[in-house]
């Protein structure tokens, strides 16, 4: 947990600097673009009046719109960074010149006039210029505020910057994704199949079962003289049935097999040790024969909703084993159940008096399989013997339990 906790927070930083660098690359370039499109104005401005200047001494000396005056106007625009087109106007003269040509005029027929569109200013520039013999001359002029070269390169820094931020995410991604199929890994070991929690719903808390008594903890030596014969029992039906099992679940059931319980018991309980779960284990069985044993076990099936927890128990019984679930909540379980089938198939059971349940749970301890069917048998085994109550739980005392183990188990 501290491992996957740490490669999340990780991931969360690594998200956050690559927001950080996204809105810092395109924040940065609109800047770059908007310094560069009020200094591009201010040039035009400069050059606007540079080309007047020199358009109106030049008329002095060649003559206004004479062929060397325009070619002195053309000139300029071999100097000019900016300006795109510049129209001149006088009596019964309209006369364009442009950088490149369709760069800055479109022309009505043989009219000029002014481009404009993307990039380039609403206003043109424009004033009147003072030539001696020449009435009402102006000069207008348009320019491209955006430098498309410099769009170009801050396209691309500001590409590199978003590139590289998403392949840091990319490689964090990637190693995220392994660590946590790694996760997956370990815990599928860790497990013989997957097991969804159960979760306390109302009808499933812990109840008040004092009208319904406990096996109180026995001394370790009685209670497995009482829990070994059933266990012998159970053996001795197992040894002299003659169908071997085949596959995970019985023919005559659907259930599984009872040789199955302890193997896949000791697998719940090492799952539920290493996520610090409960577990209660659960066996039923009914004093009479059951004529309807398939039906019992659907019924199972279809109120635990776990057929691969619930195996054979002998003729009569089975055993169920519930994850994630205490022991007070396993006999309200019992209850619950013993109260389905007395509903489900009276004729068959004759209520539910007739089955018996012994049941007990993890609660804390450190135990393998064969100690809980011990305890389980022990409990059913008392259900069997005393009339006054059919649900029996063996309820386990930690401190007395550890005490026992530290005497009896020692190296």
């Amino acid at each position: 947990m501290g491992f996957s906790g740490s490669t999340s927070k990780a991931s969360s930083v690594v998200a956050a600097v690559c927001i950080v660098v996204y809105i810092a690359a395109v924040a940065f370039g609109a800047a770059r673009i908007i310094i560069d499109i009020g200094e591009r104005g201010n040039l035009a401005e400069r050059e606007f009046f540079d080309l007047a200047d020199r358009t109106t001494s030049s008329a002095v000396f060649q003559g206004f719109m004479s062929a060397a005056h325009q070619e002195t106007i053309r000139s300029f625009f071999a100097t000019s960074s900016i300006l795109t087109g510049v129209i001149i106007t006088g009596p019964g003269l309209e006369q364009g010149f442009e950088r490149s040509p369709g760069s800055g005029i479109v022309w009505a027929g043989n009219s000029p006039r002014l481009r404009a569109g993307a990039g380039i200013p609403r206003e043109p520039f424009f004033m009147p210029l003072w030539i001696d013999g020449q009435r009402n001359v102006t000069i207008q002029a348009t320019y491209s505020f955006i430098d498309f070269g410099l769009f170009q390169i801050v396209l691309r820094d500001t590409l590199f910057a978003v590139m590289l931020a998403l392949l840091i995410a990319f490689i964090t991604l990637i190693i995220e994704f392994t660590n946590k199929k790694r996760l997956i890994s370990f815990k599928t070991k860790t497990q013989s199949s997957p097991v969804s929690p159960i979760e306390d719903s109302p009808d499933e808390l812990p109840r008040d079962f004092s009208s319904e008594p406990f096996l109180e903890p026995l001394a370790e030596e009685e209670m497995f003289a009482e829990a070994e014969k059933e266990t012998r029992r159970a053996e001795n039906l197992q040894e002299g049935d003659a169908g071997i099992p085949k596959g995970l679940y019985s023919p005559r059931s659907s259930i599984g097999w009872e040789s199955y319980t302890q193997d896949r018991l000791d697998s719940e309980l090492h799952r539920c040790s290493s996520f610090e779960q409960d577990l209660t284990f659960m066996v039923m069985e009914f004093e009479e024969h059951v004529p309807v044993y398939r039906q019992f076990a659907d019924e199972a099936v279809n109120f635990f909703s776990m057929r691969d927890l619930i195996f054979e128990q002998g003729d009569n019984g089975i055993s169920i084993i519930l994850p994630n679930l205490s022991l007070e909540q396993g006999m309200a379980k019992a209850e619950e159940f013993q109260n389905r089938i007395a509903a489900k198939l009276p004729e068959s059971f004759g209520g539910r008096d007739g089955l018996r349940v012994g049941l007990t749970s993890r609660a804390g301890r450190t135990v393998d399989a064969k100690r809980l069917l011990l305890e389980a048998f022990s409990g059913l085994e008392k259900a069997m013997k005393e009339r006054q109550s059919n649900i029996v739980a063996f309820k386990s005392d930690p401190e007395k339990y550890r005490e026992f183990v530290k005497h009896n188990y020692r190296s």
